[in-house]
């Protein structure tokens, strides 16, 4: 009778190990779900009162949002909020907007003459520059409040770039010099102005993480390459027009645009030389610059009241290919990139 009853037990305990068996065979073979991404170039129509979202694979603009009487300077993406920030220059106000429905959320009042802005890559920070006002109003995005205004005196703030762990806020300014123009490197926790440094006339900016370099293409016709910890100098390269500027991913070149003669830049993150010759853009007046993820293709706006042309171009490494046109609003300014998984 013992001899059944363990006989039993046994079959019962080979039955469970061969059920449980397959079932850890079944999630092991379980191919797991295919994520879905969506790639879009947002661009802020500065007389057009609107935002064109442009699809980057297919080049095609899939949405116009319209913002009436607004005039949209510059766009920003932020990973951590899922959100894209609206800098409106008319309406003194940064609006954000859900990506996924392409529709204005809520807004946020800041200065007076919204021009550039920049968000630190935690997420935590938007510094906005008013140049009318000639403040910088700082935006918590948790609570997406201006938690303070930082006034800057007579000289007027144009671009603002921030540190990617957050720690630093960088802010260029125009003033009534007529040979130079400044960058003021601020504490993004005290909002205490820690260093400064005298470059060309229109500074813009732009930081790589991996160097702790900060480049200034300057319109005079310079490419400063600045330390990011104290703003020493590093070099002071001439390239014409210098304007708009973004980098590969891999973050060995800059795509820099020459504004005043109609061309695009490829530069040496490492030497801040010229890589090549440049390129001629599609038509004149290049901008903003803005590269995907895979850094095959970039994007340019082209600066102008009549204008309503987004150029693109195909990348190989730091080979710009050949142009082609996208129509969107008019007088498109400001640009950015973003990759997100569509849920």
């Amino acid at each position: 009778m013992k001899k059944r009853v363990t006989l039993g037990l046994k079959a019962i305990l080979m039955s469970i190990l061969v059920v449980s068996c397959n079932k850890d065979d079944e999630n092991t073979n379980q191919v797991p779900a295919t994520k879905t991404y969506e790639e879009v170039v947002v661009v802020a129509n500065r007389s057009g009162a609107s935002v064109s979202f442009i699809d980057a694979n297919t080049n095609q603009v899939t949405t116009t949002l319209p913002i009436m009487g607004s005039m949209p300077m510059y766009v920003v993406y932020v990973p951590t909020k899922d959100k894209v920030y609206v800098g409106d220059r008319s309406g003194k106000k940064v609006h954000i907007v859900n990506p996924k429905t392409k529709a204005i959320e809520s807004s946020i009042t800041v200065g007076n003459g919204v021009f550039h802005m920049w968000a630190d890559g935690l997420g935590k920070q938007l510094w906005v520059a008013n140049d009318t006002d000639n403040t910088i109003s700082v935006i918590d995005l948790n609570t997406n409040t201006v938690v303070q205004t930082i006034d800057v005196g007579m000289q007027h703030p144009h671009d603002v770039f921030l540190s990617k762990d957050g720690t630093k806020a960088y802010v260029s300014l125009f003033t009534d010099s007529t040979m130079s123009d400044k960058i003021y490197m601020y504490n993004t926790s005290t909002y205490a102005k820690i260093g400064e440094v005298t470059v060309g006339k229109d500074p813009h900016l732009y930081q790589l993480p991996t160097s702790n370099k900060l480049f200034v293409p300057c319109r005079s016709g310079q490419l400063y390459t600045l330390n990011g910890n104290d703003l020493s100098v590093i070099s002071n390269n001439a390239f014409a027009g210098a304007l708009g500027i973004s980098p590969s991913p891999d973050q060995n070149t800059l795509f820099v645009s020459n504004f005043l003669n109609g061309q695009l830049y490829s530069i040496n993150t490492a030497t801040s030389m010229q890589i090549g010759m440049p390129t001629n853009s599609l038509i004149a007046s290049p901008r903003d610059i803005t590269v995907n993820e895979a850094g095959n293709k970039m994007f340019v706006t082209h600066a102008g009241a009549t204008t309503t042309t987004v150029s693109t171009y195909p990348l190989t490494g730091s080979t710009i290919g050949t142009g082609t046109a996208i129509t969107v609003g008019a007088n498109p300014f400001g640009i950015t990139y973003y990759k997100r998984e569509v849920k």
